[in-house]
């Protein structure tokens, strides 16, 4: 498999090929700057994953567009929370919104989520599409994805309820409530809570 990195040249560049190459050692990692990246619309062997910057002078629209039609995992990466085409981008439905800090643990995760076919939205930018998918639409649950309390745990993630609340809520144990959790992740192929919660919203299952 190979994975490609869309980002000028940098010491976090570097790292974060560093960290790839460590982690994923039977993956070819190449990395593109401003310079070559429009290389990446001609080749012939097209990457599974694409993490772009988009915080530079790349003209990441022909990128996403092209890679989202080979459908192929597109993640998108900023320093900037109230970058401008956020909004736009947010209603592509990436595979993934990354945000600068992320440590080697996260990241790894993050994109091992990805490559199993989940989503990964970054908790610093999880607000921000938290309330661009708030709408006041009838919510569209799929059949026989989840049971019945799976949905109550899902829909109470969404209200911002904690472990033990959700437990007191449903008179349920709080371990119980935390294995209906990593059962409902593990469905998802998500790594935390905000991503069973955004994931839900942008498939309009629930809606705040």
């Amino acid at each position: 498999m190979k994975i490609s990195v869309v980002k000028e040249p940098s010491l976090l560049r570097e790292g974060i090929v560093r960290i790839l190459q460590e982690s994923y050692k039977n993956h070819n990692i190449t990395t593109y700057g401003s310079n070559n990246y429009e290389e990446l619309l001609h080749e012939p062997n097209v990457a599974d994953v694409i993490i772009i910057d988009i915080d530079t002078e790349i003209n990441v629209r022909p990128l996403v567009d092209y890679y989202k039609n080979k459908k192929k995992s597109i993640i998108l990466w900023t320093a900037n929370r109230n970058h401008p085409e956020l909004p736009v981008l947010f209603k592509l439905r990436l595979a993934g919104y990354f945000y600068n800090g992320m440590d080697k643990e996260e990241l790894v995760g993050a994109i091992t989520s990805i490559l199993n076919g989940g989503t990964y939205i970054h908790q610093s930018l999880s607000q921000i599409l938290l309330g661009y998918y708030a709408h006041k639409t009838e919510p569209e649950k799929p059949v026989g994805v989840f049971s019945e309390r799976e949905w109550e745990v899902i829909e109470l993630l969404a209200k911002g309820f904690k472990n033990v609340q959700i437990a007191n809520f449903l008179f349920i144990s709080e371990k119980t409530v935390k294995n209906y959790i990593s059962g409902i992740m593990k469905k998802l192929a998500v790594p935390d809570r905000t991503n069973i919660v955004l994931t839900a919203l942008k498939n309009k299952w629930i809606v705040l």
